[in-house]
């Protein structure tokens, strides 16, 4: 058998484990490889094959652009991290290394600042912001 169909197939399954992983929307280009791959792995030629691709590449950025814009949230609903220096919040969840902070609606991931760590339901204030995560430190 051909070494290139199953590799555009172990490359397209690859390709569409990671997107799982890191979330960077390449799902429909790892579709388009496994596609192609079974396609020409089946006997049908090149040109078929990548005609097929392309159109099953576009069908899935449709279905997955379509799933993702209606079910994940905008986290911040618009704000600028850099205005919530200074803002006060609630720590609604603890996790190993971070916190999820409740500010004005919105939750937030949060590192603890100072000695005093915080638990659940603890005032924290934002003292820094490093990226979209916040320094908070217990009020």
């Amino acid at each position: 058998m051909d070494l290139l169909p199953i590799s555009l197939l172990i490359l397209g399954l690859l390709v569409i484990a990671l997107d799982m992983m890191v979330a960077v929307f390449i799902t429909p280009i790892g579709v388009a490889m496994v596609v192609m791959g079974v396609l020409l792995g089946f006997g049908v030629n090149f040109n078929e094959s990548f005609v097929a691709a392309l159109i099953s590449a576009v069908v899935t950025y449709i279905l997955v652009e379509r799933y993702i814009r209606r079910d994940v949230p905008d986290a911040g609903k618009g704000k600028y991290t850099f205005e919530l220096k200074g803002k006060r919040g609630k720590v609604v969840e603890i996790g190993k290394e971070h916190y999820i902070v409740e500010l004005e609606g919105d939750r937030w991931i949060a590192l603890a600042e100072g000695d005093k760590k915080p638990g659940i339901g603890d005032t924290v204030e934002v003292v820094d912001v490093d990226g979209v995560k916040l320094m908070v430190r217990k009020v």
